[in-house]
């Protein structure tokens, strides 16, 4: 059995800035994307961009609903984007398999 011991550091990845943004933690998600920005220069642009729609999403507005769904259609939006990236990568892969 693990023990959570407090100086364990944080899990950094986008996909716990996901998790705890389904959580409604915006704030924390917010804090991992800026300390991804800094260990991934090459992304801080993609994740200041997240941080930027988190405060737009979470900021108080008229409408919450219909900026909840426009919220989930960007975060479906740049999911798909992400696995689209992922089956160009296995391509490749794929027709090497099917020659074979």
């Amino acid at each position: 059995m693990q023990t959570n011991d407090s100086s364990t550091p944080p899990i950094l990845t986008e996909t716990m800035a996901q998790l705890l943004l389904d959580q409604r933690h915006w704030r924390e998600a917010i804090d991992i994307y800026r300390k991804l920005a800094l260990q991934n220069p090459e992304k801080a642009e993609v994740y200041q961009k997240e941080i930027s729609q988190i405060k737009e999403y979470f900021k108080p507005h008229s409408n919450p609903e219909a900026l909840k769904k426009t919220f989930r259609i960007q975060q479906k939006i740049t999911r798909l984007k992400n696995l689209l990236k992922v089956v160009e990568k296995q391509q490749p892969d794929i027709r090497k398999q099917r020659s074979s």
